[in-house]
């Protein structure tokens, strides 16, 4: 009986401490939890698109380039937050704009759009022409393909995985296809 109730103690003990370290990403939010700017601005933005689900969060900053469950292949699971609030100041909503494609947009409390994020299905045929002249020409492409928009840079990017053997990177690419960032997951 003693050794059950040491164990027991143990497992709790051990239980709770992960639990502790456990972060929420992002909670699902009904639309009337989302300030009326944010929905505004994004209707302004996409008027034709197809609310799937909205979602609030605390978070400002994670601590490398991860995403949430969006693309659960592509990244690990958050686990560094680096600046958090005490309430939610960020909103994202999930969405469908064109048939086939998943978006993802992040707004903040006051309407400000920071990003929409892309699921596509190919990539422009300008950018497959220019990764065949560089050295990821035999490289296997990934079915995770995405296209970031953001007022941060001044044009769309594509992200997207490639693989040879057991090297895989990940890459951005512009829509003339020229390379911004090249990610080593694997080497």
């Amino acid at each position: 009986m003693k050794k059950l109730l040491i164990c027991t103690i143990i497992f709790l003990a051990a239980f709770s401490g992960y639990s502790q370290n456990v972060v929420a990403q992002r909670q699902p939010a009904s639309e009337k939890a989302i300030p009326s700017l944010v929905i505004t601005n994004f209707r302004i933005q996409y008027p034709d698109a197809l609310v799937r689900q909205w979602f609030a969060t605390h978070l400002t900053y994670w601590q490398n380039d991860y995403s949430s469950n969006y693309n659960n292949d592509w990244y690990n699971q958050r686990t560094v937050v680096v600046y958090t609030y005490e309430r939610p100041n960020y909103f994202e909503v999930e969405f469908i704009n064109n048939p086939g494609e998943l978006s993802r947009a992040i707004y903040n409390i006051h309407g400000y759009w920071y990003e929409t994020r892309t699921q596509l299905k190919g990539l422009p045929m300008q950018v497959l022409e220019a990764l065949k002249k560089t050295k990821y020409n035999e490289w296997k492409i990934s079915p995770l393909k995405e296209k970031i928009e953001t007022d941060a840079w001044p044009e769309d990017i594509y992200r997207f995985h490639v693989s040879k053997g057991l090297k895989s990177r990940i890459i951005r690419m512009d829509p003339k296809g020229n390379i911004i960032q090249e990610r080593f997951i694997n080497d």
